[in-house]
């Protein structure tokens, strides 16, 4: 083997799989990622046995040829080069990169015992554009549990309608759900959870206004846009009846400009309680109230001026909840919806009526 290849066009690539390479190396062939050369095309291959991601692009290559190289180590190099022709050849074993000035042998291992993942193309399919995608996933994905005992938490419901896509992330005191349209009607209604891994690594690469490809199979979902391939194994579990959690109506509505209360939160986080992070929200008629205080008895306060609301009312709330919603709110306004002090809050964003935000209060 012997081939010449643009640096920074392999390095873009490789940045594209090389998140899920096993950090943790309980397989040493999972810190490796498989790289392949066919038919004037090279593809490069990562897998933690979750997810395993592809990416490919055009090559001048006069043969076909199979490896794998330790997946970071080869990232590293190939930042460090910049902008420079690279040639792969092989000597047994190992694997020599070199340009006009650097030399470097890496160790590959045995390219049949990279475990890849059945490729099955599942009948239940659907096309949405990459933006669209990444939206709804970035408005949602902050509310997923990370390392729950309960398994079907760590990750995103996808409920998918004939004509509609809902998205639907919770940790079980905070929850997030958006929909969006899809113009695929003869598709059936189903549902899956797509694991935290999986939707990160999706929008570190979703990236412009061409399609993606979702299709369904069994225990697995594959996403297939680009030059990118992302399968993963889905999870298996029931997620919560999330409509009994997000309230029908709100008794009380406050329409708060973010500007003013993204600032007011955060300057009241810094005092707040570092392992349960409460703050209280009063709403005296015509303003609002955010205090916070700590063990140490250091106390942070925010008036917020509102328009009446002929209303007195005390609610705590995590304020990192409440931080990470308004800040998933794209709008200049939010709404805060509440009833009393012992139901959840609804936020938000007037200019887009498909998402909701809710927060569980809690006792302070």
């Amino acid at each position: 083997m012997n081939i010449i290849i643009n640096t920074e066009e392999f390095v873009n690539h490789l940045s594209k799989v090389v998140g899920v390479v096993d950090r943790k190396q309980t397989m040493p062939i999972l810190g490796h990622v498989l790289i392949s050369g066919s038919s004037g095309e090279i593809t490069i291959t990562a897998t933690d046995l979750e997810v395993q991601i592809s990416s490919k692009f055009k090559a001048n290559i006069s043969e076909d040829f199979l490896i794998t190289l330790p997946g970071r180590k080869l990232f590293d190099i190939l930042r460090s080069l910049g902008n420079t022709e690279l040639e792969l050849s092989s000597d047994d074993d190992t694997i020599l990169l070199k340009t006009a000035k650097s030399k470097f042998s890496l160790q590959q291992l045995p390219s049949n015992e990279f475990p890849l993942f059945d490729n099955t193309q599942g009948d239940q399919s659907f096309s949405i554009k990459q933006q669209t995608l990444s939206d709804i996933f970035n408005k949602t994905q902050f509310a997923m549990a990370q390392q729950d005992v309960r398994f079907y938490l760590n990750g995103l419901l996808l409920e998918i309608n004939p004509e509609s896509l809902n998205v639907v992330g919770t940790d079980g005191h905070r929850l997030a759900k958006t929909t969006t349209t899809l113009d695929k009607k003869s598709i059936t209604k189903q549902s899956c959870i797509v694991p935290r891994k999986a939707i990160q690594e999706l929008i570190r690469s979703l990236s412009d206004e061409k399609e993606c490809k979702v299709s369904l199979v069994d225990n697995q979902a594959s996403f297939s846009f680009s030059q990118v391939s992302l399968t993963t194994k889905l999870i298996d579990g029931t997620f919560p009846d999330y409509n009994r959690v997000i309230p029908a109506e709100t008794t009380t509505n406050i329409m708060l400009d973010t500007k003013t209360l993204k600032p007011a939160l955060q300057r009241v986080s810094i005092l707040a309680n570092e392992k349960f992070r409460g703050v209280r929200i009063d709403i005296d008629n015509n303003k609002i109230i955010i205090s916070s205080e700590n063990p140490e008895q250091e106390q942070a306060v925010e008036d917020i001026d509102i328009d009446d609301t002929n209303v007195k009312l005390s609610i705590g709330f995590n304020v990192s909840y409440l931080i990470d919603a308004v800040n998933a709110c794209s709008g200049e306004l939010v709404t805060l919806g509440v009833n009393d002090e012992n139901t959840s809050a609804l936020i938000t964003d007037p200019s887009d009526p498909n998402t909701k935000y809710v927060v569980m209060p809690m006792r302070l």
